[in-house]
């Protein structure tokens, strides 16, 4: 009887897919919820302006941001800190430049940060990195 049984079950040639397809929607909700945690940087809401984009620049680039409350923190590819101090960002700011010193260096700062946070930070920029100050922006939308 065994032998019957064996002559009438054909082999499975299929590739079971199921597996694969559970692992895939596994691994797509874990990149769907820690995607929010990988920006980089202080949340910020940049002011809107009519200039033009800048060009690709081959040397490294260092972000500067600064947030409505005052606090800076670097974007220079590395995981960010958030300096509550003009000071300890200062000291910090120097170091960076002291081993990076062809970085090519981008200000952001929120539209509703003070004045005078936005100018501290251009003047020591100037002070380490005469060439230029490259300032972002966002596109005005047309509606």
């Amino acid at each position: 009887m065994s032998k019957r049984r064996l002559k009438n079950r054909k082999l499975l040639t299929e590739i079971n897919v199921i597996p694969y397809v559970d692992i895939s929607l596994v691994l797509l909700v874990i990149f769907m919820v820690a995607t929010p945690f990988m920006i980089q940087g202080i949340d910020l809401d940049l002011p809107k302006t009519e200039a033009q984009a800048l060009n690709k620049s081959k040397e490294e680039n260092l972000t500067i941001s600064i947030s409505k409350e005052g606090f800076y923190s670097f974007d220079l590819g590395e995981k960010n800190e958030i300096y509550k101090s003009f000071q300890s960002f200062a000291e910090q700011f120097e170091k960076i430049l002291k081993n990076n010193p062809k970085v090519e260096i981008f200000l952001r700062a929120d539209k509703e940060t003070l004045y005078d946070n936005v100018v501290r930070t251009m003047s020591l920029i100037k002070k380490f990195k005469t060439d230029s100050i490259n300032l972002i922006t966002e596109p005005i939308e047309n509606e």
